[in-house]
């Protein structure tokens, strides 16, 4: 069945939304909610427009919600799409309705309370899309406690002309530390040129541990292979290597969800992978139009990264040596 909404893409399933006048009208559970400007185009060079961001997390959500509950979330919001200007926001808006999950935390760098939003469902989802929230980024620890995250993760982000195989490589020499160590872990595309591999943790570890643990692993990696892989902080020091980013495992820090969409051309998707075809797949496979193809083969892969069990690193910890880390500081953006 065609949908009444200007989508471009054809999607499983159509965004329940009419027309009244000017607006457009979605009903989301027991919620309707008033859409807007669904033709603006925010993907200029696809045509793909917003109708199509609505709709596919409106899809989506059932696969994506349980990466998200319960976690802060940081907006980068881009009402105009890929190509126009785009603005941080933490704290929820002031127009932000009653219904609309909120989680307060502490911030020791300004010695305020940020009001994040958050989302138990869909509706609550497709609100902050509308904003012109492209991407979803929920922060590394879940509710007010954000001094424990519930993962660990290597961040891994190659510099041209490395690419997607140094990137595989990379991952590949990861995994092997991780496997000696006795460690399930689960690779995801970025959705833009890297990759991210999470350790879903029990929730005992601060951040200074887990960057301890990471920074560890990440230099027994850099040492095995110094032609592919870079841990320099200065940017132009980087180029043709695969930088490990292990400053990024810090408190009020953020990546992209496991099936966010990405500001990048073809509407790429941050999207989990198996490890026994991590070096056959490209970032730009996944995106709005081929996604769910995947997810109706092979499910969700990175459903232990979301709902547990959470692993206890104290004896790997142990094992390596890792002391605890000092983030380096980040001017707040």
């Amino acid at each position: 069945m065609k949908s009444t909404s200007p989508t471009t893409v054809n999607f499983p399933v159509d965004l329940p939304v009419v027309k009244h006048g000017e607006h457009w009208v979605a009903r989301a559970g027991r919620r309707e909610l008033r859409l807007s400007n669904l033709d603006k185009v925010f993907w200029p060079d696809e045509g793909y427009n917003k109708a199509d961001l609505l709709t596919y997390y409106f899809d989506v959500s059932p696969v994506m919600l349980p990466h998200l509950i319960d976690r802060p979330l940081t907006m980068k919001r881009m009402p105009n799409g890929v190509t126009g200007d785009f603005f941080y926001e933490k704290n929820a808006p002031r127009h932000t309705p009653e219904w609309m999950p909120t989680i307060p935390v502490f911030s020791s760098d300004t010695q305020k309370t940020i009001n994040f939003l958050s989302v138990r469902d869909v509706a609550h989802m497709l609100w902050i899309v509308n904003l012109g929230a492209i991407e979803f980024h929920p922060l590394h620890a879940r509710g007010e406690d954000q001094a424990h995250p519930s993962y660990a993760f290597f961040d891994l982000d190659p510099f041209e002309p490395a690419g997607w195989a140094e990137v595989a490589h990379v991952a590949g020499l990861i995994k092997v530390v991780l496997d000696q160590l006795g460690i399930k872990a689960y690779p995801k595309t970025s959705g833009a040129t890297g990759m991210q591999i999470m350790v879903p943790l029990d929730g005992t570890l601060t951040f200074g541990e887990v960057r301890g643990f990471v920074g560890t692993i990440s230099d027994m990696v850099h040492q095995v292979d110094r032609d592919t892989t870079t841990l320099e902080w200065e940017v132009r020091n980087r180029t043709g290597k695969v930088f490990l980013d292990v400053n990024m495992n810090r408190s009020g820090a953020n990546i992209a969800a496991a099936y966010s969409v990405r500001p990048e051309p073809g509407a790429t998707v941050s999207t989990p992978l198996r490890w026994d075809e991590v070096a056959d797949v490209h970032p730009t496979d996944f995106t709005i139009g081929t996604v769910f193809e995947r997810i109706a083969e092979v499910g969700d892969p990175f459903l232990p990264v979301a709902e547990g069990p959470g692993q206890a690193l104290a004896e790997a910890i142990d094992t390596l040596g890792a002391e605890p880390r000092k983030a380096r500081v980040i001017r707040d953006r």
